[in-house]
């Protein structure tokens, strides 16, 4: 993991994530810790990662209000993946 600013909020961030994709974590469960996650990232050197979680979880409501249930999981399982991608 880089030396992050926040580490507990980046361990957060995964843990959720992860739970997520195993089914054990609720979307809109999901939605809070990432939301949570970037209200507490203050530091400027980091402002790139608080606008990465702040657009993941725009983009996951867009999800949940625009796509069919059905869909909706895998949509955001992507979503998921690209955040996890980008924080390693």
């Amino acid at each position: 993991m880089k030396n992050w600013l926040y580490p507990q909020t980046v361990e957060a961030v995964e843990h959720a994530c992860m739970l997520y994709m195993r089914g054990d974590l609720q979307t809109t469960d999901l939605q809070a810790a990432l939301y949570k996650a970037e209200n507490e990232i203050v530091a400027y050197e980091e402002q790139w990662l608080r606008s990465l979680l702040c657009d993941t979880e725009n983009s996951i409501e867009e999800i949940v209000f625009t796509e069919a249930s059905e869909s909706q999981a895998a949509s955001i399982k992507l979503l998921i993946l690209n955040l996890l991608e980008k924080i390693k």
